[in-house]
């Protein structure tokens, strides 16, 4: 199936099922739209605690799964299938002050490369450790993009004790300083770029003609008011994406902390029991409510109600029984993380769909292009890999 087909194929199924990958049970507690599968449901009910954490992380096992309750699912899973990278060689320790995962992730995006033989130029290096390492590993120049100026500082710095041939430019990529360092005859990178970034990094290579390109998309939602296809294909469609249908597209607890995972949990939790409290008080439950950071599920059910009492400016009076409104809320997570499984299957054919639109772009603008998974999910679920090459004579 070609790139242009594929993407045809998941607006239809996004469309067709649009109700079910934009339906939020945190918000929404009515999911009536699933009585036409009751044997899903009652499959998810009767999940354990454990079966749910692994489907969380897990697309494909997700999918086959539920496929027998759900036959859309198995559709999914056929256009979501992409060709993986050969398995990657152990990498050794990773450099002083560079973390292991993201040593790994380097490590993995580099080898799906079968070689890169011109001057790189880093989108968003932070310190520039894939600078760095291409540097080293190919004995190539390299410089990097970054708008942080400690992590430019840092990045320098670093080269300067490694006597190594790549520099950290300050640059705010979203503005015009990126053509000041943008060549023609340059292989473009750019490792978990968010949204709106990723995107102008086209916008930009195209407008420059560069010649290679490799881009490993992450998190669609941000940097974007809203998703704005860049392909004519897409830009055709009737699908619309909000920024809530793309941070469904990034709603992944594979590689999270236990700690991180249980702060996530404690808050959604508390925001359950805070709209029970809404509920009997005869109040609209279903207002949008602010999210707090992780740090908040250290204090007690009670401060997180006051401040989301303070934060959206509400005359009411919180009722006492605080224990009781706090086991509704963990209670009622049971079963919203239950029934959210079914959003979650479609997680990744919205991503998808977001990365086949860069792919399209790239093609109608004389690129030929390479779409592969390149890393395990277990070390990032953000392993989609967009390899372009500008076709002789474009």
């Amino acid at each position: 199936m070609n790139f242009a087909s594929r993407a045809a194929a998941l607006d239809s199924l996004l469309q067709t099922y649009q109700a079910y990958w934009q339906f939020n049970i945190y918000h929404d507690n009515d999911p009536s739209h699933l009585e036409k599968y009751p044997t899903l449901l009652r499959f998810l009910q009767e999940l354990n605690d454990e079966q749910v954490h692994v489907l969380q992380g897990d697309d494909a096992q997700l999918l086959r799964s539920i496929a027998p309750y759900f036959p859309a699912a198995n559709e999914i899973l056929a256009l979501i299938t992409l060709n993986t990278s050969p398995a990657q060689t152990a990498t050794g320790e990773p450099p002083t002050a560079v973390p292991g995962r993201k040593w790994r992730q380097i490590n993995a995006f580099i080898q799906a490369h079968n070689t890169i033989t011109r001057p790189v130029l880093e989108w968003c290096s932070g310190k520039g450790y894939l600078s760095a390492a291409i540097s080293q590993k190919f004995s190539l120049a390299a410089t990097g993009l970054e708008i942080d100026a400690l992590l430019v500082a840092a990045g320098n710095s670093r080269a300067v004790s490694d006597s190594a041939n790549y520099q950290i430019k300050a640059c705010d990529v979203l503005s015009e300083c990126t053509s000041r360092y943008i060549e023609q005859d340059q292989h473009l990178l750019a490792l978990h770029a968010c949204g709106g970034l990723h995107q102008h990094m086209l916008r930009v290579a195209v407008a420059h003609q560069c010649q290679q390109i490799s881009l490993a998309p992450c998190c669609y939602h941000r940097y974007v008011e809203q998703y704005s296809s860049l392909s004519t294909q897409c830009k055709s469609s009737l699908l619309e994406l909000t920024r809530d249908d793309l941070r469904t597209a990034v709603r992944q607890t594979r590689t999270a902390r236990s700690g991180e995972t249980l702060a996530r949990r404690t808050l959604q939790a508390w925001h359950l029991g805070f709209r029970a409290i809404l509920e009997q008080l005869g109040l609209n439950s279903d207002i949008t409510l602010p999210s707090l950071p992780h740090s908040w599920s250290k204090r007690s059910f009670s401060e997180f109600c006051l401040e989301l009492v303070e934060r959206k400016k509400l005359c009411i009076s919180l009722p006492s029984q605080f224990a009781e409104f706090e086991s509704i809320g963990w209670q009622r997570l049971q079963r919203v993380e239950r029934v959210d499984l079914v959003r979650m299957a479609f997680r990744r054919a919205i991503e998808l769909r977001c990365v086949l639109d860069n792919v399209l772009f790239l093609e109608e603008h004389g690129y030929q292009c390479v779409l592969s998974v390149f890393c395990a999910p277990q070390l990032s679920p953000r392993n989609l890999l967009i390899q372009a090459r500008k076709s002789l004579g474009q």
